[in-house]
């Protein structure tokens, strides 16, 4: 397997334990996809006219926000150079959040 996409990506014990034994074991791994929440509606897309993103509940943009924490702190740094990492968040212009 060449690339491993997870979407709703969270700060579950779990999930991080899972992700960073796909990183350290997957050596045909060369990229890896983490999408930190799940919305339809982004403000990017040129069929949105309202240019905002779909709304979220706090509890799933404070949950995106710890999973973000869990990437750059326990996945990160075991990525190889040879894997591209992209890491999705909740939009920044119209979900900003405070932890």
């Amino acid at each position: 397997m060449k690339t491993v996409k997870i979407q709703g990506f969270s700060s579950a014990k779990s999930l991080v334990e899972l992700t960073c034994h796909i990183v350290e074991s997957m050596t045909s791994l060369e990229c890896l996809t983490l999408e930190t929440h799940q919305s339809s509606t982004k403000c990017f897309e040129p069929a949105d006219k309202t240019n905002k993103c779909a709304p979220l509940p706090i509890h799933v943009l404070m949950e995106a926000q710890r999973g973000l924490l869990a990437i750059r702190t326990y996945i990160e740094p075991k990525v190889p150079c040879t894997v591209k990492l992209s890491v999705v968040e909740t939009c920044r212009r119209c979900h900003a959040v405070e932890l």
